[in-house]
């Protein structure tokens, strides 16, 4: 990263403490970079999207913008510039699958991307259209945490795309490049119930407003008593249940992701079964790793591993690029064996979460981070990373298939970044009608990530058939 010393202030932009605390969790073998591509059944065009990424994604500063500190004797201050010599073309990269290009050759070639470390000395983000998948191809993105959350990435992303191959019914966007009429992306959090929608009941103002919180803040000693008694969960929490899940990570990865699942056939399994389209999706996961724990000859009974959950805290209004989240720790109940009960389980944690100022107090907690020294911000996230095995989000997106560089673009996966020891992250998609799960872990750990998927595949299909029968 630049470090320039006594330089001016004219033309430098600071970072916000919470964008500079996602920085600062940088780590070798776990970067704070969100990957994902986009799947096309048809050939892209390399320079026709060079031409979409110059128009529309340039528009946003952050994307020409790298990074400079400036040391100080008590604290280091970090800033974005335009970079002098930025060229789109250097971070646009190009390359050919193998024969056959299929799945097992794409996944391997994503593992080596995701890898790939960012010039810090350069804007953080990165792009490489992939050749030769099948008949098509496929557009992967690499983005570091600290330009924006997973909510602002997804709005800007889909401002790439048109309603149809001419697009010529490109879906108007705001002053910011955003696009207005597209379903708004939420976290995990944000889709219904929301785990941290925290102080106030269903339906209600939530942790999505700021403001909103701290007008609740000030609200006395009820909030105080949640307020302290969350702090005190916080700092007893003890380290996860030991299972395959934990232990010391390294720099290789592993990625899996699924097939399409109908969000119809979810909304049906929550309707069946009096929870949510979370609830469903969740506890499917949970039993994925129960049966991965157990083929890895552990004994799940009785267990419970954490998750930190992403929550997002920006208003309906704020479209600004930066980082507006909060992190919950979610009990994923791996060690239950009836999927029912299971599920109701997971229920109750969502909700007890909900009820939690657990999203509030967390995002304090990272803005303080961006103010405090690199040695001291890497322990607090290392102690906290202990306590965790996964990190899980869902990004709902726009219902409608879209088009990019006028291909149709027919499938969206991500993989959420894992923080310090954290060795597995589970990311949840919805496009098009259809629910994506991506899978990234520790290859020490778990390098096999393709069999979770396919179990969280078969949890789904028992829920799914247990509905059925409810309804019958």
């Amino acid at each position: 990263m630049t470090v320039v010393e006594g330089m001016p202030m004219v033309g430098r932009e600071p970072m916000s403490n919470v964008d500079r605390a996602w920085l600062m969790m940088d780590d070798p073998t776990n970067p704070m970079v969100i990957n994902g591509f986009w799947i096309f059944e048809e050939p892209l065009q390399y320079e026709q999207v060079l031409a979409v990424l110059e128009e529309r994604l340039l528009i946003h500063a952050r994307f020409r913008q790298r990074v400079v500190e400036r040391r100080g004797a008590l604290r280091t201050r970090a800033y974005w510039e335009v970079d002098p010599a930025f060229d789109l073309r250097a971070h646009v990269g190009r390359i050919v699958l193998p024969s056959p290009g299929d799945k097992k050759a794409l996944n391997e070639a994503v593992a080596r991307l995701l890898v790939a470390p960012l010039d810090l000395n350069r804007p953080l983000w990165r792009f490489t259209l992939i050749e030769g998948y099948g008949g098509g191809s496929v557009f992967f993105g690499r983005i570091h945490h600290c330009i924006g959350d997973g909510a602002a990435l997804v709005k800007v992303l889909l401002s790439l795309v048109d309603e149809t191959a001419e697009g010529a019914q490109r879906a108007p966007v705001t002053a910011d490049g955003l696009p207005q009429k597209m379903n708004p992306p939420r976290t995990l959090a944000r889709a219904a119930p929301r785990p941290g929608t925290a102080i106030l009941p269903e339906g209600r103002k939530g942790v999505r407003q700021p403001a909103h919180l701290l007008s609740l803040a000030a609200r006395g000693r009820q909030l105080a008593g949640k307020t302290a008694a969350v702090l005190a969960k916080l700092a007893l929490m003890r380290t996860d249940d030991k299972t395959a899940f934990k232990g010391a990570v390294g720099v290789g990865k592993a990625v899996a992701w699924s097939r399409g699942i109908p969000l119809d056939d979810v909304k049906f399994v929550k309707n069946r079964m009096g929870a949510t389209v979370n609830d469903v999706l969740v506890a499917a996961m949970a039993g994925a790793l129960r049966r991965y724990v157990a083929a890895r000859g552990d004994d799940a009974e009785g267990k419970t591993i954490r998750a930190m959950v992403p929550v997002d805290i920006r208003g309906p209004e704020d479209t600004k690029l930066t980082n507006r989240f909060a992190l919950v720790y979610l009990p994923l109940p791996i060690g239950i064996a009836d999927p029912i009960e299971r599920l109701f389980a997971t229920k109750r944690h969502m909700d007890a979460i909900k009820r939690s100022p657990e999203a509030l107090v967390t995002y304090q907690a990272i803005a303080g981070l961006g103010m405090v020294s690199d040695r001291i911000a890497r322990g607090v996230r290392s102690y906290y990373a202990d306590k965790v095995s996964v990190v899980l989000t869902n990004v709902p997106g726009p219902s409608q298939k879209l088009y990019f560089a006028g291909k149709l673009l027919d499938t969206i996966v991500f993989w959420v970044p894992q923080s310090g020891s954290i060795g597995v992250g589970i990311s949840i998609f919805s496009y098009g009608g259809q629910v994506n799960i991506g899978l990234i872990t520790d290859r020490g750990l778990a390098p096999d990530p393709d069999t979770i998927v396919a179990a969280f595949e078969a949890e789904f299909e028992e829920l799914l058939s247990l509905a059925r029968v409810r309804e019958g």
